[in-house]
């Protein structure tokens, strides 16, 4: 059981790892040098700052990357309290001050508690696909679809989300950026056999993470 807990935590950690490896590897702090054409990002000193350089310097848009998503709840049953909510390792290709895709596998699990209060765990897993576009320098707006699945002693279940939201990206090293997003999520209405109902709902979401391109 526990590991089955840690398996995503040690999938974050190592992309995470491997992030910084390559960051470091191409030496540059915040961009790429002034001798250079090929980095990731060309520096500038305008206000736009990295959204504002050209993405032909790019040699190609393809990334990994991670989020940890902090949510009103799951969404969906009787929930749960605000925290950790899903845990994403991601993948696309992202042309800053343009556009993005990312493909992510998330993992998640909460207690749903009975008339009894007899307790089970729900263990989710899902599969989302986002998309965004950058409307002002830095800034963004996503849409997303998302197919979950959730395991328990009580049976198994599958259901369908929705998400709109805003976001924004800072630039760490040469080829890394932070991500911060903001969206609302809608469940679509499901069987869950555990409390026995067909339920629906909503949370706010707002994911913490990174991404690095991969050159």
């Amino acid at each position: 059981m526990n590991t089955k807990k840690n398996t995503p935590f040690i999938i974050v950690v190592a992309v995470v790892l491997f992030a910084a490896l390559n960051s470091f590897a191409a030496g540059l702090p915040m961009g790429s040098s002034a001798g250079s054409s090929t980095g990731t990002f060309a520096t500038t000193n305008s206000s736009q700052g990295i959204a504002g350089a050209s993405f032909m310097n790019m040699q190609l848009p393809l990334f990994l990357g991670g989020a940890f998503g902090i949510g009103s709840g799951a969404g969906v049953g009787d929930g749960n309290d605000v925290g950790l909510c899903q845990i994403r390792p991601t993948i696309g290709a992202w042309f800053p001050g343009l556009a993005f895709v990312r493909l992510g596998y998330g993992f998640s699990s909460y207690e749903e508690i009975d008339d009894d209060d007899k307790k089970n765990e729900v263990s989710t897993s899902n599969f989302s696909v986002e998309a965004g576009m950058h409307l002002l320098s830095e800034f963004y707006v996503t849409g997303s679809y998302t197919r979950a699945n959730a395991l328990s002693e009580n049976g198994d279940i599958s259901w369908n989300e929705w998400s709109v939201g805003i976001g924004t990206f800072w630039a760490v090293f040469a080829r890394t950026m932070l991500t911060m997003d903001v969206g609302y999520h809608w469940v679509l209405e499901h069987y869950d056999p555990f409390i026995d109902k067909k339920v629906s709902g909503g949370r706010i979401q707002m994911n913490l993470g990174f991404v690095v391109f991969v050159y």
